[in-house]
């Protein structure tokens, strides 16, 4: 049995000839297969899996997960499991084959899980964690911020990066005895993109290894009209054969639900100096300071349309007749240990406000709309690093035949964190959906369907 096409667009528009029926169903996963390795054995734990949960996250460099089995045999005592193993992942989400290796980091909650059924909980997260915490280098690098983190990655893990940002500046950088992970977090802190916004490294469970890119490219990779749209609507049986709406292309792939969970915080924003700030920066080695203004404004103003930052706009004159100050902040900066000071190609004076920059937007984004919703769409159309189309149902009564669509909480949003979950035969994802500002909705792709009677 073939796909419809409007099942294909869900699903990322595979080919009939490969496509399963079995991918076609709402929250289905297929072919899932788990093995632990120890030292001394490779064991199938496939049909003890009771749940399987593997995240990833804009702020994290690689994937983490939990894995949670029973256990009325001992496996854990006769193998044992102690947290030094690798669990092989394997399974098919939508026609697409997902596979990783993890490492477990430790066992716990050793306790009853089902009824009478023993269980545990295997932390994992990925083998580069563990080759990480084993590996610290001594070196200078100068160059493109993007070129060395490239550098230090591929040395270390032996992955390229896919750099889809390019940084703006050059950096000569001497590493003291440090992690791969700490120095390029302390290098992501301290440069930015191309576009002057903030960079992260992150990792996604569909794609080719760690993506670098930029916040800006990631607001405005798409256009409007090219965004995933999320949105919870009403089930409709419109089946003409009377089957229900199980596989109902309109019903796969759609929201399960969602939740607004935070709607600004105006004193967390002026606290923590994302609108204006001044930070002073103290170099220990040559003993003196420097003192940098930041204004949000002029130096990573918001991306959206509309401004929710205008009722708190910094002039001359508010800040001469003492309506709103600035926050202060203080960096500590030691050139003889770990040299960030951007450079351009001609050797001058670059973006010295990049750190405070960056604490900028993401206290912005922190402190900005924050929904928390379940899907079960496809692993390649929702993954962190990319935006959708969130279309949020108002909380009033509609008129018939009109789509009521909440003006403020509806819009582009950035997938910020994603938590895959396979359990019982059912996948969902848990998705936390960020704002970097306000942005009126993107118009529906998808006939709407009004209240009614």
């Amino acid at each position: 049995m073939n796909l419809t096409r409007e099942q294909k667009n869900l699903f990322g528009g595979y080919g009939t000839e490969q496509a399963d029926i079995r991918d076609s169903g709402q929250k289905a996963y297929r072919n899932l297969e788990v093995h632990i390795v120890t030292r001394v054995a490779r064991v199938d734990v496939s049909d003890l899996v009771i749940s399987l949960s593997i995240f990833e996250a804009i702020d994290e460099m690689y994937l983490t997960g939990k894995l949670v089995i029973a256990d009325n045999s001992a496996l854990v005592t006769q193998l044992p499991i102690i947290g030094q193993e690798e669990v092989e992942i394997k399974f098919v989400r939508a026609g697409v084959e997902i596979e990783h290796t993890f490492a477990c980091t430790n066992v716990e909650n050793v306790i009853k899980m089902l009824g009478e059924t023993a269980g545990a909980e295997l932390n994992l997260v990925s083998t580069k964690a563990l080759t990480n915490q084993v590996s610290r280098f001594s070196k200078s690098y100068s160059g493109l911020a993007s070129d060395i983190i490239q550098k230090i990655h591929t040395n270390f893990f032996e992955e390229s990066i896919d750099i889809q940002s390019p940084s703006s500046s050059a950096h000569h950088i001497v590493v003291p005895f440090s992690r791969p992970y700490d120095t390029i977090s302390e290098i992501l802190s301290s440069t930015i993109g191309s576009d002057g916004t903030p960079y992260y490294l992150f990792e996604n469970l569909v794609g080719d290894g760690p993506i670098l890119k930029s916040l800006g490219d990631i607001l405005e990779e798409e256009t409007d009209e090219e965004l995933f749209e999320l949105k919870k609507a009403l089930n409709y049986n419109r089946d003409s054969t009377g089957q229900g709406s199980r596989f109902n292309p309109g019903s796969i792939g759609g929201l399960i639900e969602y939740e607004v969970l935070q709607n600004g915080d105006t004193l967390e924003l002026l606290e923590d100096g994302a609108l204006i700030n001044n930070a002073m920066r103290i170099d220990i080695a040559n003993k003196n300071y420097t003192e940098n203004n930041f204004y949000y404004a002029n130096h990573a103003k918001t991306f959206s349309p509309l401004d929710q930052y205008q009722n708190y706009e910094v002039n001359n004159i508010k800040l001469e007749e003492n309506i709103l100050k600035a926050s202060n902040t203080i960096e500590m900066h030691n050139p003889f240990s770990f040299e960030t000071e951007g450079v351009t190609e001609l050797n001058t004076q670059a973006d010295v406000l990049a750190k405070s920059k960056k604490e900028s937007f993401n206290s912005r984004i922190n402190n900005m709309i924050v929904i928390q919703a379940l899907t079960d769409s496809h692993p390649e159309k929702i993954k962190v690093g990319k935006c959708v189309n969130m279309r949020v149902v108002a909380n009033a009564p509609p008129l018939e035949g009109e789509n009521l669509e909440d003006q403020l909480f509806s819009g582009r949003h950035m997938i910020a964190r994603l938590g895959h979950h396979l359990k019982g035969g059912e996948y969902h994802m848990e998705i936390d959906l960020l704002r970097e500002g306000l942005s009126k909705p993107v118009a529906s792709k998808a006939p709407q369907h009004g209240g009614g009677r």
